[in-house]
């Protein structure tokens, strides 16, 4: 399966980051070095490890590694927090963890776990504190990574093919602590779908794709350093994605020749409004694709896009459970159809009814997949993957049709989970945090449609009587508890769920009546500091004593992408101002904000 990274000539480039470019001779030593480190710690093939390392080029070199090793990857996000993360190895019992040190720290694990810290300063670096470091050895701790690793003998040679059947990596789903699940992909599952993948984008060692997703989910790492390194190509991830950085995103494919770029459709929702004068970004001889993954394409954001930037827009339509993808809607010849997620392409699907009968072209159905990417199972939880298949057959608990020429497209959802932004979230997780809250007497997380991310995550809560608790104090204590992504974007007050005969809340029903619990105008005082802060308390839900005019981006904690929308439009609504793109683009502090509007009301 990684032939192409042992054989790769070892000047080509495997990764390009802003600062460097990491080669394959890089990646070569590196995959010797980390095989020489599993060695010494008796890390064999067949065994778990957990990694949970935010520096790309270092948890790309270790998860390839542990791949070629035939050792299972335990895919953790550095950010979980600690009852996740303590779940997940507790379940997993892995032979050592690898996480950043920063990580580690706030996991609190108990001291018997075998872990090994990354941190980017360590004796092993390079300038000053790296020649102090080393003069001091004794002062290094017994467990950070770099040291141990480069302590360790490199392997002399590389790892033999592992046994098809090994699970190569498996990655927790969203969901409570309790019934998450873990997906088992086996070395056979993930050798079947790159070759699909690499068929599928015409992919070889020229080309230069871009993902710049989360390498912690399945899209950003498999269909990024997974693939260049099945290919033989380059990787590109420059930056993280921002508003800040569209522009310059937009700019970067044609100044490096990308062949494929791989975004989510909340990305592409987020370009169109910077569009102006960068409609040719992908008009250059070596673009071949523009691939969205991970969430549904709303037909609306599908035909704007392809007008503007006059190119086709790939969809790909999988899931965790199938590696990366299963149905391909382009760029392979004759899987394009607007509006659908194309065909299956080394796979085969059936859409059935309740009673697992195949239905007809046109009709709505459950959407059922067999191929050889499908997961092995549910990591150590026989029950569920007993569940999850029939007769064979994956259940994907999404509502599809296929027409007469095959072409699918997806309908709705069977499964109860909220699409954000291409990020996967069960609101019972959500939920479950909530009501740990004891003055909370009921409460339910729902996914509410959204322009830009999809969904949007919002919660309703019933207090108890005499509860004076508010929506931001709750997203305060859910901050705590769960990932910034997971956290709801605003908590709705109400006296009661809608509910069915049963006593289950009657979601529609809840969501009817949340969008009519609009959040009330604030009133204009008249002092521009004071308004702007108010709307910035209502557009990051943040209480607004904790706020001041010098906090930033980087100081407020639910000021990501999203709410930074979400703040320009309240701005300009509230003060009767309009921002250009620029001023969007910078502006990245309260005062920065305070001070724009003042100029703009002389």
């Amino acid at each position: 399966m990684l032939e192409k990274v042992f054989t790769q000539t070892p000047d080509k480039i495997f990764l390009q980051t802003r600062q460097k470019a990491f080669t394959y001779g890089w990646l070569q030593q590196k995959i010797k070095q980390i095989s020489g480190l599993f060695e010494s710690l008796n890390i064999r093939s067949g065994d778990n490890i957990v990694l949970a390392v935010a520096n790309e080029p270092e948890m790309s070199a270790l998860f390839i590694s542990a791949l070629a090793n035939g050792i299972t990857v335990v895919i953790a996000d550095p950010e979980s927090k600690a009852p996740r993360a303590k779940s997940t190895i507790n379940r997993t019992n892995p032979k050592y963890i690898i996480a950043d040190r920063e990580t580690l720290e706030n996991w609190q694990l108990p001291a018997s776990l075998p872990v090994l810290a990354y941190q980017k300063e360590s004796i092993s670096g390079s300038g000053l504190l790296g020649k102090f470091l080393k003069k001091n050895k004794s002062e290094a701790p017994s467990n950070d990574y770099l040291t141990v690793l480069e302590n360790a003998t490199p392997a002399s040679k590389f790892p033999e093919t592992p046994a098809s059947d090994l699970i190569a990596y498996i990655i927790f789903t969203s969901g409570t602590t309790a019934d998450s699940k873990g997906v088992s992909i086996t070395q056979g599952n993930l050798a079947a779908h790159l070759a699909t993948l690499k068929k599928v984008y015409s992919m070889n060692e020229n080309s230069r794709l871009m993902n710049l997703l989360f390498l912690c989910h399945a899209d950003g790492c498999i269909q990024g350093p997974v693939l260049a390194a099945y290919t033989g190509c380059t990787w590109h991830k420059p930056f993280k994605f921002t508003i800040e950085k569209i522009q310059e995103f937009l700019d970067y494919g044609y100044a490096n020749n990308i062949s494929h770029v791989f975004v989510v459709p909340a990305m592409l929702n987020m370009i169109l409004p910077f569009a102006e004068n960068y409609e040719d970004s992908f008009q250059y001889p070596e673009f071949q694709a523009l691939i969205s993954v991970s969430a549904h394409l709303e037909p609306s954001l599908w035909d704007k896009f392809e007008t503007v930037f006059k190119i086709p827009v790939s969809n790909v339509f999988g899931l965790t459970e199938t590696v990366a993808g299963s149905l391909f809607c382009g760029p392979l010849t004759g899987t394009y159809r607007k509006y659908s997620v194309g065909k299956p392409v080394d796979c085969e699907i059936k859409i059935v009814n309740d009673q697992f009968e195949e239905i007809a072209p046109g009709q709505t159905g459950e959407l059922c997949l067999r191929g050889d990417h499908i997961m092995k199972n549910y990591w150590a939880d026989p029950v569920l993957t007993s569940e999850a298949f029939a007769h064979g057959w994956f259940l994907s608990g999404d509502l599809a049709s296929q027409d007469s020429d095959g072409f699918v497209t997806i309908r709705g959802r069977k499964k109860n989970l909220i699409i954000s932004g291409g990020i996967n979230i069960q609101p019972e997780e959500v939920t479950e945090c909530i009501l740990k809250n004891s003055a909370i007497s009921e409460a339910c997380a729902v996914g509410m449609p959204d322009e830009v991310f999809g969904e949007r995550l919002v919660a309703a809560v019933v207090l108890k009587p005499g509860s004076s608790l508010t929506g931001t104090e709750i997203i305060e204590e859910c901050r705590q508890s769960l990932e910034e992504k997971k956290v709801p974007n605003r908590i709705f007050i109400v006296d009661s769920l809608p509910k069915g005969v049963s006593g289950k809340v009657q979601l529609n029903a809840l969501r009817e009546q949340l969008l009519n619990l609009q959040p009330k105008n604030l009133v204009n005082t008249g002092d521009f500091e004071e308004d702007v802060l108010s709307i910035a308390s209502e557009s990051f839900q943040v209480p607004v004593t904790r706020l001041s005019i010098h906090d930033t981006s980087q100081t407020v904690a639910g000021w990501d992408s999203l709410a930074h929308l979400s703040f320009i439009t309240s701005l300009e609504d509230h003060f009767k101002v309009r921002f250009n793109t620029a001023e969007v683009i910078t502006m990245n502090s309260i005062r920065k904000a305070t001070e724009l509007i003042k100029v703009k009301h002389g």
